[in-house]
């Protein structure tokens, strides 16, 4: 049972040889030509690319730092404040008319 499931003749396994032999070649193709991409950009994009570094790296980032006193401390209320509710207009509102193609 085993015996005929592996066995295969001479054009059989030529075949397959042959199609693996095509894979690992494709696989070297695709390997070869990211490899030979070219890394760097056009000027025109590096420029600006190169431009917002600049900016990027100047900006300053400020940070008040908070006062630590104790007598500044608020305490907190157990009670939320209930939101206020909006009241529907009595004034209907303004339809456009919508545009036909």
């Amino acid at each position: 049972m085993n015996k005929g499931f592996f066995d295969m003749s001479r054009r059989e396994r030529r075949g397959n040889i042959v199609l693996l032999a095509l894979m690992v070649m494709l696989l070297l193709v695709t390997a070869v030509v990211r490899l030979k991409k070219s890394a760097t950009p056009a000027p025109a994009v590096q420029a600006a690319v190169e431009a917002f570094e600049a900016e990027t790296d100047s900006v300053i980032i400020t940070v008040d730092k908070p006062s630590h006193h104790k007598s500044e401390k608020k305490k907190r209320s157990s009670k939320r404040p209930s939101p206020q509710k909006s009241k529907p207009s009595d004034k209907p509102r303004r339809l456009d008319p919508v545009p036909q193609f």
